[in-house]
């Protein structure tokens, strides 16, 4: 196409003064960013120079006159993923004659993506109606592709929040008082549904209490002079609820100050007011415990000066929180006890949080004293607090009983101290005379051989033994019950030895009662040696004192395992067992299964009281005409 069809001379006038309209098109054209093209259909090669604007080489990021325009050379401009589209559009164009309109991406020289709008008509031969041109128009949109894009992300990002936000936002048309838009939250806020309010334009006022319409009413004319209004009020829910609301208003007013529409956000906040409410409550509560507490609470600055004190001051000391703002408190203590306040004083001071508790005297008001028990604790670093604050009581009272108590204790000590002695001395004095009569018994035994003097010597041979035997429980008892643990390495094997040999001739006299014992040491042992024996000893002859005459083989077994925590101690025997109704009873002082029981009754009481003094635990097991099995867990002393 050549640029010179339109530059002749006519009427012999000069060619200067007519327009050159291709330029005009070409500064059009690129103000405009709009470029034109056109595709001979006449010629089959693609490669066949065709015609392009200048603006259109622009738009493709060619200079004009930079490369040869064709077919080919635009083809290939074409993103390859669009390229069959283009073609086809450019088809269908050419043999059904329709408008081309397309939108498709190039990729320039830069390897920068662009995005184009074309616009072509097919140009016909007037005779025959053949296809002679595709003439056609291109704008890069790439830009405003782009902003449309980024304005639907935005529009959908916005959808998405509005859907998804928990609080209600809202328009209305104050002219009209019509409401433009509403936020699905409100269905959660309110319980009703958006179409409800837009069916009801005073459904917002309706559901507010009665007793908060006013907070709305007082915020019209502020939202009317443009300001912004932030209100909290109550509505009725739809489901009968009552929700607080927080909300906010902004008003939009007209050049002449006319309000023309409202746009606001509300929430619903009866969470945070429960959370209030829950908190004032907790803080009048507070308040009055502190107020009507039989304790005292006084907080003090660094320099003594009090700065509160509760209204149990008043009545512990007799005065008044006033009272003491012009009295040096420290003063009002018993000088004996000074240095140790002031021992307690220092301590709290040493780093914030510090605790130290006190018992001093007080002289109350009214002159007399009295004896007060607090914690004090170091509260500076708490701006709330900012002080020492003390927690105090009377226990006067408390101070007499124990004082009381003391002396009583020292007496009874005392008394305890001389029962003692009297107890052993008395028992010492009844075994002597026991032993000489034992003698005498067993000479005369020897001496006769009269049946009936026999029996009768026996028989009182049998009754002092079991005084005997009664005096040395008594004796094991006090001892239990009046001295001190001793702490000692014990010895377990030479333990049972003794006791199995001190028990020989009563095995003896009792069908030869087998006495085995185990012992597994997998540390030292430490316990009080005195109070074991008694334990071992007590149960082992009451196992042979009641063995089972049925059996062919009686036995008394103990085992012993040893940890570095505990011993484990299993006396177990093939005896006449005890029935389950009495093992609550068995370890009960002086208590006997029946009356033909031989004993006093104590040993087993002494055994339990012996175990729970050395702080271990004794269980029984037993079935009648089975046996019976003790087992005992005893803490290891070894530190």
């Amino acid at each position: 196409m050549q640029s010179t069809s339109h530059s002749g001379s006519s009427g012999g006038q000069g060619y200067e003064n007519v327009p050159n309209y291709r330029y005009h098109l070409a500064l059009s054209q690129k103000m405009a960013k709009i470029g034109s093209w056109e595709l001979d259909l006449s010629v089959d090669d693609p490669d066949a120079p065709q015609y392009w604007s200048e603006e259109t080489f622009r738009i493709l990021g060619y200079e004009p006159g930079e490369i040869v325009p064709s077919f080919t050379a635009f083809i290939n401009s074409v993103h390859p993923d669009d390229r069959e589209v283009v073609m086809a559009a450019a088809q269908i164009s050419i043999k059904e004659g329709r408008e081309y309109d397309l939108e498709q991406r190039h990729i320039l020289p830069n390897g920068h993506i662009i995005v184009t709008r074309s616009i072509a008509e097919v140009v016909r031969d007037i005779n025959t109606g053949l296809p002679l041109k595709l003439c056609g128009a291109m704008k890069d949109i790439t830009e405003n592709k782009e902003a449309s894009e980024a304005l639907d992300r935005v529009n959908r990002e916005m959808a998405i929040f509005f859907e998804k936000i928990d609080e209600v936002l809202y328009s209305v048309n104050m002219q009209e008082y019509r409401l433009l838009q509403m936020s699905p939250a409100c269905e959660k806020v309110y319980g009703y549904t958006a179409d409800e309010f837009y069916q009801d334009n005073y459904l917002w006022m309706d559901v507010i209490l009665e007793e908060d319409k006013h907070i709305i009413h007082q915020s019209d004319p502020i939202m009317r002079r443009g300001e912004v209004v932030t209100n909290e009020y109550r509505i009725r829910h739809k489901d009968g609820s009552i929700r607080w609301l927080g909300g906010t208003l902004t008003p939009t007013l007209d050049q002449d100050g006319n309000l023309l529409r409202i746009d606001g956000v509300c929430s619903d906040i009866t969470a945070r007011k429960d959370a209030e409410l829950a908190l004032i409550t907790s803080e009048q509560k507070f308040r009055t415990l502190i107020e009507n507490s039989s304790d005292g609470i006084a907080v003090t600055s660094l320099d003594r000066n009090l700065l509160f004190a509760s209204n149990s001051m008043l009545r512990i000391t007799g005065y008044s929180p006033e009272e003491l703002h012009y009295v040096d408190m420290p003063f009002l203590f018993h000088s004996d006890d000074q240095s140790a306040l002031i021992a307690v004083r220092e301590k709290i001071l040493e780093k914030p949080g510090n605790i130290a508790r006190f018992v001093a005297r007080f002289r109350r008001k009214e002159g007399d004293w009295i004896w007060l028990e607090g914690v004090s604790q170091n509260l500076l670093h708490e701006p709330a607090v900012n002080g020492l604050i003390t927690n105090f009581r009377d226990v006067s009272e408390r101070i007499t009983y124990e004082e009381a108590l003391s002396s009583a204790n020292k007496h009874l000590k005392k008394t305890n101290t001389e029962l003692d002695r009297f107890v052993y001395s008395v028992s010492h004095d009844l075994r002597a005379p026991l032993a000489s009569i034992l003698g005498v018994i067993e000479f005369t035994e020897a001496e006769t051989d009269q049946s009936d003097v026999v029996k009768n010597l026996s028989m009182i041979k049998d009754s002092v033994k079991k005084l005997d035997g009664f005096i040395l429980d008594i004796l094991d008892y006090s001892r239990n019950a009046r001295s001190d643990i001793k702490s000692e390495i014990i010895d377990f094997n030479q333990m049972l030895t003794d006791s199995a040999s001190n028990l020989k001739f009563m095995s003896g006299e009792n069908g030869k009662v087998a006495i085995k014992f185990n012992v597994i040491e997998n540390s030292s042992f430490h316990s009080d040696w005195s109070r074991l024996y008694i334990i071992l000893s007590n149960l082992i002859s009451n196992a042979i004192r009641y063995y089972n005459p049925d059996v062919e083989t009686p036995y008394v077994s103990v085992t012993i395992e040893i940890c570095a925590s505990e011993a484990i101690i299993v006396v177990k025997d093939n005896g006449i067992g005890i029935d389950e109704k009495f093992h609550e009873r068995i370890f009960d002082m002086f208590y006997r299964v029946s009356k033909k029981s031989v004993g006093s009754g104590l040993g087993l009481y002494i055994v339990k009281e012996a175990v729970y003094k050395l702080g271990g635990t004794i269980h029984l097991a037993s079935i009648p005409g089975n046996g019976t099995e003790f087992k005992l867990r005893i803490p290891n002393l070894l530190k």
